[in-house]
């Protein structure tokens, strides 16, 4: 009896030894305590035990607004006075009298050319099909617009440029193009110098003005490369020479622009040309682009177009 009572007082006190303790022992509680319902929408939104909206009470929402607004003012604050730093340096170290946002305004080294009717659309192109009026009417309308509204003595004006200066300016056959010198402020040309100037550059039509005259400055066309020359048939001017009187520059708002007229013929159809018109002066020339394209009657459309690339 005592090595069992032992055993017995043994066991109890060695957690390591199964207990033989009756399991009598009942379980209080329910399991909502233990894993508590998921609440619902409206209650996640607001809380009516803590009285929090998004889990937030009203004072705290009210200090994360006032924060966020003054964030913002901060930031409108910032660069609004950037901003204004940069305009009171530009302002300081930029002249705005030197500046003058006109179309008559150029480089002083050159002055600048304009083709009409091309002028009338963003791309350099004229293109119809042959006795196709629809298709040049525009051009013929853009000449008109442009002639009766560049000069006072319209009359004068169209008697200079032969039939470029007459409905309907050659087009359905030898289409005309105008050629405008810009006006340019404080721009003088300086004729060629064939003692001074390097005559390798200068066209053979050129070098024979100048034989001619030698107190202007002149316009002459061409085809852009050799492909050009070849297709682009005869090229006629009005007035011919092709010359303006140096002494008449620089020319003013009052001034009227000097305008030389080309007429193309005997050019092959069905080929777009592209064709470079220059005036030729001292320190130039100044140059202007653009491309014919007379489809013959029997194509629909034209969908290419020449790009004046070396």
């Amino acid at each position: 009896m005592p090595d069992k009572i032992h055993l017995e007082q043994i066991g109890a006190n060695d957690p390591s030894l199964p207990s033989t303790a009756p399991s009598n022992v009942q379980k209080t509680g329910t399991d909502d305590t233990v894993n508590p319902p998921p609440k619902s929408f409206m209650q996640n939104f607001y809380n009516r035990e803590t009285k929090q909206f998004c889990g937030r009470t009203c004072e705290s929402w009210g200090k994360i607004i006032a924060y966020g607004i003054i964030y913002l003012l901060f930031l409108c604050t910032y660069t609004l006075v950037i901003l204004y730093l940069t305009l009171l340096v530009i302002k300081q170290t930029t002249d705005f009298k030197t500046l003058k946002p006109s179309a008559l305004v150029y480089p002083l080294s050159g002055i600048g050319l304009t083709a009409i009717p091309t002028s009338e659309s963003t791309n350099p192109l004229i293109w119809y099909r042959k006795g196709e009026k629809s298709d040049y009417n525009k051009y013929i309308k853009a000449i008109e617009k442009f002639l009766f509204s560049n000069s006072n003595n319209t009359e004068r004006v169209m008697e200079n440029l032969g039939p470029c200066g007459r409905p309907p300016y050659g087009y359905g056959e030898n289409p005309c193009i105008i050629i405008k010198i810009n006006k340019h402020f404080y721009w003088s040309g300086k004729p060629l110098q064939l003692n001074t100037t390097n005559t390798s550059i200068i066209p053979p039509d050129v070098i024979k003005w100048m034989m001619i005259d030698k107190n202007k400055l002149w316009v002459e066309c061409s085809g852009y490369h050799a492909y050009d020359k070849e297709h682009i048939g005869s090229i006629k001017y009005y007035p011919n020479p092709p010359g303006i009187d140096s002494e008449s520059f620089p020319l003013y708002s009052s001034g009227r622009s000097h305008l030389i007229a080309i007429q193309i013929s005997d050019f092959t159809m069905g080929v777009s040309l592209a064709i470079q018109c220059k005036l030729w002066y001292e320190s130039g020339p100044s140059v202007i682009d653009f491309v014919l394209y007379v489809a013959p009657t029997d194509i629909i459309a034209f969908s290419g177009l020449a790009y004046f690339n070396d």
